[in-house]
């Protein structure tokens, strides 16, 4: 499968998912972005992030990446702790 028909299926699912609830496919979709971002250097925010030239922003990335995709993974798989509910 070429990679222009995986990112098709991939918004698909992501809008699927969303329009039903499931938020721990946005969390898996973070957790993705990050781990290539360690091994290449590069981060993306809203242009590239180069550990090299801006490390404090490519570590405050990957970490936001990684925290918000486990918050939304713990998020339904955890529904009892989510924010705000007593």
């Amino acid at each position: 499968m070429n990679a222009r028909v995986s990112n098709y299926i991939a918004f698909a699912a992501l809008m699927v998912s969303t329009a039903l609830g499931y938020w721990f496919v946005w969390g898996l979709l973070f957790v993705y972005w990050a781990i290539p971002s360690f091994y290449s250097g590069h981060a993306f925010l809203l242009t590239d992030v180069v550990r090299d030239e801006d490390p404090a922003l490519f570590w405050l990335v990957q970490i936001a990446w990684i925290v918000l995709g486990a918050l939304l993974v713990m998020h339904d798989v955890f529904p009892q702790i989510g924010v705000g509910r007593s």
